[in-house]
């Protein structure tokens, strides 16, 4: 059975899946995330220096709702308020469509782009449909991705949690009295799940540390994770590239096979560590050389199968002849670095 707490976790309300007492899903609440989101935007004023624009894609929130636009994404049919027959001639007041590629980060703006994925927002139909609703619509006007209640937000992870670990039977545990009334005031949306309030004052004791939620989540915040083989992970997270290397440790076997486990159990933590830390872009990952194409070939299939139900469509691209595996995966919400203060921890 899969146990979800839902809690105050770093100063966030925070779900965490639970499956064989071991982490499998993680996912902040309360985050204010718009990446994916679709609006009508105002241009502030253009940069020509660097080919692109500032957008003002929501009235309040000063420098929050204002985003860094590259002329070279922008579709010139997503100029609403005149026809253009190039982005170049895009100039300060016009109307954009545009979507938010990636989320502000620290001083950064956030990204916009004007080559809009509709697969990536709830927005039913298709582009000359979205630009025809976007032409009804006031600047600033987010016209897709509208939120979705928190019980049905937690009933979606709830169902990635039982695909990835392919257990249907579940159980929620919340000691947060606003999620617990709303879970159940949708209980139809949690058919065979159980629903339990954890009452810290009677349990004397808080959830958090009933289920140890620190010491089991604090290896999502470290360069280094240990495996049960003795060999080690050493994860590089930066703003465009994400590098995972696969060092043998102390594993003292040097045969094929062994080295083929080491690197499917590697494989494996990887995974849980990419999507509980919600890396996003290109991964790199640099697994143990195997001499055999055959080890590479299992070792590839294996992958695959691995990450085939991911929710952000983690994607196998290539492997290099030094064992360094691409992979790209969907960005929906910042990663659990940029969300988490860890100077507060």
């Amino acid at each position: 059975m899969c146990e979800v707490i839902i809690t105050n976790w770093h100063e966030h309300l925070t779900l965490i899946g639970f499956k064989d007492n071991k982490v499998q899903m993680l996912d902040v609440l309360d985050q204010d995330d718009r990446t994916g989101n679709i609006y009508v935007g105002r241009v502030e004023n253009l940069l020509t220096n660097l080919n692109a624009a500032f957008v003002r894609f929501q009235k309040d929130g000063g420098k929050h709702g204002i985003g860094f636009l590259p002329l070279r994404a922008l579709d010139p049919k997503l100029i609403l308020n005149r026809v253009v027959g190039s982005p170049d001639e895009l100039k300060a007041g016009d109307i954009v469509l545009v979507q938010v590629s990636v989320e502000e980060m620290k001083t950064k703006q956030a990204r916009l782009t004007g080559r809009i994925d509709i697969e990536k927002s709830d927005f039913n139909g298709d582009m000359e449909q979205l630009i025809s609703v976007a032409r009804t619509r006031t600047e600033y006007q987010r016209i897709s991705n509208e939120s979705v209640s928190t019980a049905l937000y937690i009933k979606n992870i709830c169902d990635n949690l039982k695909i990835i670990t392919d257990d249907k039977h579940l159980k929620i545990i919340t000691d947060v009295t606003s999620v617990y009334n709303e879970l159940i005031e949708n209980k139809c949306f949690f058919e065979e799940v159980s629903i339990e309030y954890y009452d810290e004052e009677e349990k004397r004791l808080p959830l958090s540390v009933c289920y140890s939620l620190i010491s089991k989540t604090e290896d999502l915040f470290k360069k280094k994770v240990w495996l049960d083989s003795g060999a080690f992970l050493v994860i590089e997270q930066t703003e465009t590239l994400n590098l995972i290397d696969v060092n043998s440790g102390k594993a003292l076997k040097k045969s094929e096979d062994f080295f083929l486990q080491l690197n499917m159990e590697a494989a494996r933590e990887a995974y849980r560590q990419i999507r509980l830390r919600n890396l996003s872009g290109m991964i790199l990952i640099d697994f143990v050389s195997l001499k055999k194409a055959d080890s590479n070939e299992k070792l590839i299939s294996y992958i695959k199968n691995l990450i085939r139900n991911d929710p952000m469509h983690l994607s196998l691209i290539d492997m290099t002849k030094l064992g360094i595996i691409e992979f790209t995966r969907d960005k929906s919400k910042k990663s659990l670095r940029e969300t988490i203060d860890i100077r507060k921890m």
